[in-house]
């Protein structure tokens, strides 16, 4: 890699960061779409006590691949992955910066710096607003409007992030966003041009626009194709890439850490392309190195795995027996191991697990006065099992005393470390321990009943001894003590160390071995020996590749019964034998351990549904990218936390800055009204990271929408309008979603009424049914408490706007609106009754009449219509001559006789009273349609005359 090849990267990052900084964060994220904020909120967030959760603009547009209600262009957007306007216009930025830089110092190493700098600024700013049309809502052939461009230039801190010495006027800036968009070039010339050298940088924006577009739509492939025909044009950009496709969806988390060691690897340059998404890593990395950046990549991921998850490991089980796992240790490397961080905090701690009986006031006393003197008196907290810890956190200890306790606790390993043949037994160990102090214990030691208990507290009296007699700490802890027999043996005898496996090496070799014939040009699948098969991928493996409860695989149970063919348990046994492949082993390890770091944590209820939602997007994703940070992880509750004293909350910009796992621990529930609540948080999280989210309940397949789910309910998929959604779909889908739980946790309402609501043919009726009843509701809430069923209005005067109506919801949306002409607007705390006088009269008087056997359309009508004339004036509601366009009563109520026989009784009813089950349906949509029909006059003028 040349000198100028690392400058030229260097100058583009140096670039990116200041926008990201000065731009992105300053001015972008704060623009946000939602309701406004209230006084208090505001306050709130001006103190940094709450962070904004609504979304940010540039994120609730489509950059590639967004929706449209025209057919055809629906169609073409479909042939592209959805990504974020945010996304797009970044992914244009980096990539217009980096071949600008490499370009240009390629061509002229001696360039000045500090002038590029000025002018790469001016590109990063056009290259942002280069698709300002969409912002603007705008047709692709309309005119940038000059105010607009202005204001946005300005909006987005565009002006302040240019040198002053380039200054462009709205003109200049509309001209050279026509010049990065290449179909509009010159369109709109303007009085004083930019100056050339701005001019011709335009062209890698351009080229960059071009290029995340083909990429979106249609692959790798493309974009090579594109850098083939224009090498011409870029005489020192890089053109010679090669590409990086492995299929893996059994091991996501894996995959996650080989992208980020491939990326890192890839320095100075990063990779053009690399996005996992959909179980599928494709990275485009430079050809001259791409052998190279495989091999260290490999190798740093084994340096992971081992630093990480397979080196020395300690396990302690409830009733305290400890056991050491996965390397066999020498002494010096258990004391090292032992003394030092790697060994958790918490692990420390129940090395020293005693029975919960004994956290009494006498033992407390006796260690108390054993070893308070030395910063190790007990904090036993409240018991929640059989077992306690005098020392849940050591981490709050002293130095000094941590380092007491370390010493205690490599002793209490060994005493009480798992029984096998190599080791003497218990009793021959605690014997030992007490020879090699030469001092009796103390009485209430010996005098414990429990064994693994006493032997706990033999440790630390041993420990308090050692810090008196150096001699008694030679004899227990030096290089040819106690523990150094019992681990490594004695003159030439076997030792604890020799029952380790210590399979941690072998396994990371299997994971090295498999990603390498992965990434190879022509990966071969070779057949392993062994009758049995992986739980996960169903590869052959040997009748020992299985795990013990102790490998903390994250949601695997070793006793599982399933069934499946090559699986040793029997249905009658209470014993089971689950076989796992090296790779998956290593997979689910790497899980349970980033799911430790997890603040939100899962429900724990089985192996979470596969989420892919991708770490990176767009060209040279990782320019300004820490590829030596571990990845964050992000839970939908987190997205959606706004307070960040209750947890870990999501400001709206960390992902362009690191990389994160997004929901990948959650577990799609059985029951409705939870699917409700996590779908709902799903596509919160979606619209908030920015970031498609593919949920899949088997392998994954490639998807282009923002959002899928491949396994949605059928009824959910309804309510939303499909399991595949674009970004501009999300926003009703969340408020459908929404609704939809506020029915399902309303009294009164419940699972009936939201079924209904999740099928297009009943929805409006599901709608009135709610809104009726928490418009009744309204009217004795008390003062302050918020009116729920402004959502359902709302809601229903869309759907009537829209015209999304069935057959039978339609008349009565009709009816309801023509009995305002008749019935004058009852007043707000009006009865139920009252809001539905003119539907009761007529389907009673209609009922009547079938009852006495009038079948045609006339006699029924006019039975109706008299019914309607009488009580009307008799009960004083009838509406006034001035809003019938002085038609007389009468001949109104005529008309409304006709038109309920004619549309509800012979068309909704089929001629027959209706069920009390369907009366009720048909009364709530025919009561809000009146309640809610526009109204020419006043409220005034509805009430001062209802005569003729």
């Amino acid at each position: 890699m040349n000198e100028v090849t690392q400058k030229a990267i260097h100058l583009a990052s140096e670039v990116y960061k200041a926008f990201m900084t000065e731009v992105v964060e300053a001015y972008v994220i704060l623009q946000r779409v939602g309701r406004e904020l209230d006084q208090k909120k505001q306050k709130d967030l001006n103190a940094n006590r709450i962070v904004d959760t609504r979304f940010i603009h540039l994120m609730s547009i489509s950059g590639k691949g967004g929706y449209s209600e025209n057919p055809k262009l629906r169609k073409r957007y479909a042939e592209s992955m959805n990504i974020t306007l945010l996304d797009h216009l970044l992914s244009v930025v980096r990539g217009a910066l980096t071949f600008a830089a490499l370009d240009v110092l390629g061509s002229n190493p001696d360039s000045d710096r500090a002038k590029l700098h000025g002018q790469l600024r001016v590109l990063a700013a056009i290259a942002f607003m280069h698709d300002l049309d969409k912002v603007l809502q705008l047709q692709r052939d309309d005119a940038l409007p000059l105010e607009r461009v202005a204001e946005r230039w300005t909006a987005y801190g565009l002006d302040r992030f240019i040198s002053q010495d380039n200054s462009f006027t709205p003109d200049q800036v509309r001209y050279l966003i026509e010049q990065a968009e290449t179909s509009q070039a010159h369109r709109s010339p303007p009085n004083v041009y930019p100056p050339r050298s701005i001019e011709q940088l335009m062209r890698y924006v351009a080229l960059a626009d071009k290029l995340d577009g083909l990429w979106l739509k249609e692959g790798v492939d493309a974009v090579l194709e594109r850098l083939r025909i224009d090498s011409s044009l870029f005489t020192n950009i890089w053109r010679q890439w090669s590409r990086i496709d492995l299929f893996d969806p059994h091991h996501p988390f894996l995959i996650d850490e080989l992208q980020r060691a491939i990326s890192a690897q890839c320095r100075p340059v990063p990779p053009l392309i690399e996005v996992h998404q959909d179980g599928r890593l494709l990275m485009l990395i430079p050809a001259e190195r791409s052998e190279e950046i495989k091999e260290r990549a490999i190798k740093a991921i084994c340096r992971f795995l081992s630093g990480k998850l397979f080196g020395m490991r300690i396990n302690v089980s409830n009733r305290g027996i400890p056991e050491i796992l996965d390397a066999a240790p020498d002494h010096d490397s258990l004391s090292e191991f032992i003394a030092s961080t790697d060994l958790p905090d918490r692990e420390l701690g129940r090395l020293f697990l005693v029975k919960a009986s004994l956290a009494n006031e006498a033992i407390t006393r006796h260690l108390d006065t054993l070893i308070r003197d030395v910063g190790l008196a007990p904090r036993w907290q409240k018991a929640i099992g059989q077992t306690l810890t005098p020392y849940p956190l050591p981490s709050v200890l002293s130095e000094e005393a941590q380092s007491n306790l370390r010493k205690a606790g490599h002793l209490a390993l060994l005493l009480n470390h798992k029984q096998v043949k190599e080791l003497l037994d218990y009793e021959q160990r605690e014997l030992c321990v007490v020879e090699a102090v030469g001092h009796d214990r103390p009485e209430w030691i010996t005098a414990l009943q429990d064994s693994a208990s006493r032997r706990v507290f033999t440790s630390l009296w041993a420990m308090r001894m050692a810090l008196k007699d150096a001699e008694i700490d030679t004899r227990i802890w030096g290089s040819e003590g106690l523990l150094r027999n019992w681990l490594e043996g004695v003159d030439g005898s076997r030792g604890l160390r020799d029952t380790i496996k210590g399979e941690g090496n072998r396994i990371v070799q299997t994971v090295a071995q498999h990603f390498t014939e992965r990434l190879q040009a022509n990966p071969t699948c070779r057949q392993q020996a062994g009758t049995n098969r992986c739980i996960f991928t169903d590869i052959p493996v040997s009748s020992k590749a299985t795990f013990a409860s102790a490998d903390n695989l994250y949601e695997i149970k070793k006793s599982a019964f399933s069934g499946r063919d090559g699986r040793l348990e029997s249905i009658e046994s209470a014993l089971g034998e689950t076989h796992i492949s090296p790779v998956s082993y290593a997979e689910h390890r790497l899980r349970a351990f980033v799911h430790t770091s997890v603040a939100a944590k899962s429900n724990g209820n089985g192996i979470p549904t596969l989420l892919s939602s991708p770490s990176t997007t767009g060209l040279f994703s990782a320019l300004a990218l820490n590829n030596e940070r571990t990845f964050g992880t992000l839970s939908v509750y987190d997205l959606a936390r706004e307070q960040p004293l209750k947890g870990v909350v999501y400001q709206g910009f960390e992902v362009y800055r690191h990389r994160y796992r997004v929901a990948r621990f959650e577990c799609i529930s059985d029951r409705i009204e939870d699917q409700v609540d996590q779908l709902r948080l799903l596509l919160r999280a979606a619209l908030r990271v920015g970031r498609p989210i593919h949920l899949f309940r088997g392998l994954p397949t490639s998807e282009k929408a923002f959002f899928a789910f491949d396994a949605m309910p059928r009824r959910l998929a309804d309510l939303i309008g499909g399991s595949r959604l674009r970004i501009e779909q999300i926003p009703s889908a969340l408020q459908r979603f929404e609704t939809a739980q506020l029915i399902l946790t309303t009294n009164g309402l419940g699972f009936e009424v939201f079924d209904r609501y999740t099928r297009p043919e009943t929805r409006l009726g599901a709608i009135c049914l709610s809104w009726a009843l928490l418009h009744d509701a309204t009217k004795e809430k008390k003062e302050g408490q918020s009116d729920r069923s402004v959502r359902f209005r709302r809601e229903f005067e869309q759907l009537v706007q829209e015209n999304e109506m069935s057959e039978i919801e339609a008349p009565l949306v009709t009816l309801g609106r023509a009995a305002a002409r008749i019935q004058q607007r009852p007043r707000r705390d009006a009865s139920a009754n009252e809001e539905l006088l003119t539907f009761n009269i007529s389907l009673e008087a209609a009922i009547s009449a079938w009852k006495l056997g009038q079948r045609d359309r006339d006699s029924l009508a006019m039975a109706i219509a008299g019914e309607l004339d009488t009580n009307l004036v008799r009960k004083q509601k009838a509406a006034a001559r001035t809003n019938r366009d002085d038609v007389s009563l009468t001949d109104e109520c005529i008309a409304f006789a006709y038109r309920f026989v004619e549309d509800i009784w012979f068309g909704v009813l089929n001629g027959r009273p209706p069920s009390q089950a369907s009366r009720r349906v048909l009364s709530s949509i025919y009561r809000m349609s009146f309640v809610t029909a526009p109204r020419p006059k006043s409220e005034a003028e509805y009430n001062a005359s209802y005569t003729d």
